[in-house]
C-alpha cells in the first residue's frame, strides 16, 4: 500500500498537468478560430468591394461606348440631313422660290451640329475623368479626340497599321541587339515563342520556349525539346544555367556566345 499512494499520487498529478495542456491548448484553438473568422469575413468584405468596383468599372466603359456610338449617329443623322438642306436649295434655285424676294443663305457653321458635339464632348471628358479615377490610368487626348472627330473606319486601319509598324521595329531592334530573331507562335495550351540565332548554321537550328495559357507572370519559360535544344544540352556548358539556375537569359547569352564563337570571322582590310 505504501507505494500504491506515492503512484496514485504521481497518476493523478499528471493527469491534472494533461487536463491543464488540454484546456490551454482548447483556449489556443478557439483563438485561431475566432482570428480565422475574423480573416474569412475580411475577404468576403473585400471580394464585395471588388466586385462592385469591377461592376461600376464595367458600366462607366458601356456608357462611354454609348455615347460614342450615339455621337457617331447623329453625325451621320446631320450629314443626312445637311444633304437635304442642299436639295432643298438646288430645287429652289430652279424656280421654287420668288429670287427677287428671296435670298439663299448658306450657313458656314451648323448651330444644332456644334451644340450636340459640345454636348457629349462634355459628358465623354466626364466620363473619361471617372474612368481614370476608377483605374488610376490616363485616358490619351487623342483616344477622345478620335471618338468625336475621326471616322471609326479609319481609325481603325491607321491604329492597325501603326501597330503593325511599331511590331516590325520592335522585332528588327531585338534581333539586331540581342541577335535572335523571336516569332510568337498561339496555341490552344499557351504560346511558343520561336527563337533562331543570326549565329546558327541551319534554319531549323532553333530554340523554342513555352508559356501557359493559365500562368500570368512566370519566373521562367518551359524550353521545349527541339532537335537543337537536345543537341546544346549533350554538347554545351549553356545548358547548365537552365539546370542550374532556371535561368533562360543566362542560358540564351550563353548559348549565343558558344555560336558566335563558332562562326568564322574574316577580318577586313
Amino acid at each position: 500500500y505504501d507505494d500504491v499512494a506515492p503512484s496514485r499520487q504521481r497518476g493523478n498529478a499528471e493527469l491534472n498537468g494533461a487536463q491543464v495542456a488540454i484546456k490551454s491548448l482548447q483556449d489556443e484553438l478557439k483563438v485561431i478560430k475566432n482570428f480565422r473568422d475574423t480573416l474569412a469575413t475580411r475577404v468576403t468584405a473585400l471580394e464585395g468591394e471588388k466586385a462592385k468596383l469591377q461592376s461600376e468599372h464595367d458600366r462607366v466603359l458601356d456608357k462611354f461606348a454609348k455615347l460614342r456610338d450615339a455621337l457617331m449617329e447623329e453625325r451621320a443623322k446631320a450629314s443626312k440631313a445637311e444633304d437635304r438642306a442642299m436639295d432643298a436649295e438646288l430645287l429652289a434655285g430652279k424656280g421654287a422660290f420668288n429670287e427677287s424676294q428671296t435670298r439663299v443663305l448658306s450657313l458656314e457653321k451648323n448651330p444644332l451640329m456644334d451644340a450636340m458635339r459640345e454636348r457629349f464632348q462634355a459628358e465623354i471628358y466626364a466620363l473619361r475623368r471617372r474612368l481614370e479615377q476608377m483605374t488610376g490610368q490616363k485616358v490619351s487626348d487623342g483616344l477622345v479626340q478620335d471618338a468625336v472627330a475621326v471616322d471609326p473606319e479609319k481609325l481603325h486601319q491607321r491604329l492597325k497599321q501603326s501597330f503593325k509598324e511599331q511590331i516590325s521595329n520592335f522585332r528588327e531592334g531585338v534581333h539586331l541587339i540581342t541577335g535572335f530573331k523571336i516569332d510568337m507562335i498561339p496555341k490552344s495550351k499557351g504560346t511558343s515563342f520561336r527563337v533562331r540565332s543570326c549565329y546558327a548554321e541551319r534554319e531549323d537550328d532553333y530554340l523554342e520556349f513555352f508559356w501557359p495559357k493559365n500562368v500570368k507572370s512566370p519566373t521562367s519559360l518551359d524550353i521545349v525539346a527541339t532537335e537543337f535544344a537536345k543537341t546544346l544540352s549533350t554538347t554545351s556548358d549553356s545548358y547548365q544555367y537552365l539546370k542550374k539556375y532556371d535561368s533562360c537569359p543566362a542560358f540564351a547569352a550563353s548559348a549565343q556566345l558558344e555560336l558566335f564563337e563558332k562562326c568564322t570571322l574574316v577580318p577586313q582590310g
